[in-house]
């Protein structure tokens, strides 16, 4: 918006007031776009100082395109360098670069989904979540001749909260889990956040898939049919 102002001065003859003035109509162009108030003002004044007329209805457009929407350069040079600093890690380490990307999440562009689908497309190795391998973050593994694997972490499973993600890494030091009834003793979850990992397939290193491991997880604590559960909550109330 300054270098605006500064052509409005040197170019068509505003003055500073008249510049400033510019610079507030291209601030709310988008809402009642009144910068084109100035197009006479500015166009005439830069074809009085000698400037081309086709020219000087051009840096008008440009100027009002700026309005529509304009970026200061401090932070335009800022994203460049992290789009910079972006593109060469993933080019140069897209593992590193799916690893951190994930765990910046949630970010409001990209699904992890996505996320992975790209890593795996540009031939990175993706490994699945595991209550016997993920830690909470999403990890770097070794994947032989030099290469690194991305181990996805617990942070993905849906409805897992982070102190249950923290106490499977912390117990599993001890001793890998054998059972998803080790799981849930050693690590204490709850049945939910247990369903939570079945949902997820993370019980897959126990050779379980998503339906047996929530048959195992209902054998750990038989839950009451609907119709007893409900006769249950009657002879329980407080009576009148």
């Amino acid at each position: 918006q300054e270098q605006a102002m500064q052509v409005a001065i040197v170019a068509a003859g505003f003055s500073p007031a008249e510049a400033d003035g510019l610079r507030r109509a291209m601030g709310t162009f988008k809402g009642d776009g009144t910068i084109t108030l100035y197009e006479e003002k500015l166009v005439g004044g830069m074809i009085a100082n000698g400037y081309d007329p086709d020219f000087a209805a051009r840096t008008y457009r440009q100027l009002e395109g700026f309005g529509s929407y304009g970026f200061p350069e401090s932070h335009a040079a800022s994203f460049a360098l992290i789009a910079y600093a972006s593109s060469w890690l993933k080019c140069r380490h897209p593992d590193v670069f799916a690893c951190a990307l994930l765990n910046a999440q949630p970010m409001g562009f990209y699904a992890p989904a996505q996320i992975v689908r790209d890593a795996r497309s540009h031939g990175v190795e993706v490994r699945p979540i595991c209550v016997n391998a993920s830690r909470w973050d999403c990890t770097l593994e070794p994947a032989g001749e030099g290469r690194l694997a991305v181990r996805l972490g617990l942070r993905l499973v849906r409805g897992l909260p982070n102190q249950d993600g923290a106490r499977i890494a912390t117990v599993r030091e001890a001793d890998l889990f054998r059972s998803v009834e080790d799981l849930w003793r050693r690590a204490g979850l709850s049945l939910k956040g247990l369903r939570s990992l079945a949902a997820a397939d993370a019980f897959a290193c126990l050779g379980l898939g998503r339906r047996e491991a929530l048959w195992a997880i209902r054998g750990l604590a038989p839950e009451p049919l609907p119709l007893f559960a409900a006769a249950d909550r009657r002879e329980a109330a407080p009576a009148p």
